[in-house]
């Protein structure tokens, strides 16, 4: 029979950032409200769901940057030159495994956009930065957010690319071009500007995380960048950029779907139309523009900061923060539960708050079982974890097993 201080330890292990984990449980949360709560109510008003909109993905991106370091860190401290190939093979499986779930559920889903495909791509490509030192991560991401965006605006009008609207499935295989191009640059979650969440997380995940300054620190200057890039596009867009943009896009009444002031509010579908220079000074959720990447991004490590500093507050009660750290420490498990069960809910509709609370109310009690009295990795999560680290003692030659670790260093 398992006590209860076992089961609080087993909720709040010595060793784990449970901020980071509490962060990831926010993020999955503030997807799931996206995907079930309108953004505009019958009178047209826009519903408190917007709040979310582009925010919590982008949240959870960045903590993909926490989980390429964290998941590489014992194997790239090993010595010999084949540390980094070991850590790079394990990133590469885990993507590939991360995306062909993503695929699959793209076979389940028909309402919303699956991010794990696009998720599994950015693992895939995060070896490429694996050795920078954490200063030229910290140089890099601001960079990346704020230029890479132009340079896609420039790639698109050149070829003339397009929104994608699709949700990527096993059968677009057989089409690796046109699918290659979603992924990086039309889709809804477009990999090429979105690198630069993750290059930002893994810069935040080299920090050390127990210090209450570097939870304040990230806290103020996160909100700083939010605030300032929403500030900057609303200057821009007063100084000629609405009417501009209001122009290409013809007489659509304001607020309805295709409107500017609607699209600025609930979003576009990953990237701006490529017909004006004017849509990179929009701010808008799902833009990957550059103030839409920076705004969100400082919003991320504001969250970030706001979740380490609760768990720093609470310290041995810290397993308070279960009922969001437990879904945060699973999100493949949950992620993909929540989409399967989104659409078997679909068979039966009851009003989206109720169906909302469902929702996070089976993840959170299911998480707290499951990580309480079976294990500390999601069902989803063991055998990832498993398959990532027999490619990584093949890769070393080490036929020695290597321990689980199942806590988040923090540093």
């Amino acid at each position: 029979m398992v006590d209860a201080p076992t089961v609080a330890r087993r909720l709040a292990p010595d060793g784990r950032n449970l901020g980071i984990d509490t962060a990831r449980g926010l993020a999955l949360f503030g997807m799931m409200i996206t995907h079930i709560i309108a953004f505009t109510a019958e009178d047209g008003s826009f519903t408190q769901a917007v709040w979310f909109a582009g925010r919590s993905s982008a949240l959870f991106a960045v903590l993909a940057g926490f989980s390429v370091v964290l998941s590489t860190r014992r194997v790239l401290a090993r010595p010999g030159g084949l540390a980094w190939a070991a850590a790079s093979s394990g990133l590469v499986l885990r993507g590939i495994i991360i995306g062909v779930i993503g695929l699959l559920l793209g076979l389940v889903s028909s309402s919303i956009a699956i991010i794990l495909t696009f998720y599994g791509v950015m693992f895939v490509l995060a070896p490429l930065f694996l050795r920078l030192p954490t200063l030229a991560l910290g140089l890099l991401a601001p960079l990346w957010l704020t230029l890479v965006p132009v340079l896609s605006m420039v790639v698109r009008r050149e070829f003339g690319l397009e929104t994608s609207y699709i949700v990527p499935t096993p059968g677009d295989l057989v089409t690796p071009g046109p699918l290659l191009t979603d992924l990086l640059l039309t889709g809804y979650y477009p990999v090429v500007p979105w690198m630069g969440y993750l290059i930002l997380g893994m810069f935040l995940a080299r920090l050390d995380w127990r210090a209450p300054r570097t939870a304040i620190t990230a806290l103020l200057i996160g909100l700083g960048t939010a605030v300032l890039a929403k500030a900057v596009s609303s200057l821009l867009l007063t100084a000629g950029g609405r009417s501009a943009l209001e122009a290409t896009l013809g007489p659509v009444p304001a607020g309805e779907p295709g409107s500017l002031e609607h699209t600025l509010t609930t979003g576009s579908y990953g990237i701006t139309p490529p017909d004006s220079w004017w849509w990179l000074a929009t701010a808008g959720p799902h833009s990957a523009t550059p103030f839409d990447l920076l705004h969100t991004a400082g919003l991320a490590a504001a969250v970030l900061g706001v979740c380490s500093l609760a768990a720093i507050v609470l310290g041995e009660r810290a397993w308070l923060l279960a009922p969001l750290s437990a879904p945060g420490s699973m999100p493949l498990s949950v992620y993909t539960g929540h989409v399967v069960f989104l659409e078997i809910s679909r068979l039966a509709p009851i009003r989206s708050l109720v169906e909302l609370m469902i929702h996070v109310g089976l993840a959170v009690i299911f998480a707290l079982l499951w990580r309480g009295f079976a294990s500390p990795r999601g069902p989803l999560e063991w055998p990832v974890s498993s398959a990532v680290r027999a490619v990584q003692r093949r890769v070393l030659g080490d036929s020695r097993p290597t321990p689980g670790d199942t806590r988040d260093p923090v540093r």
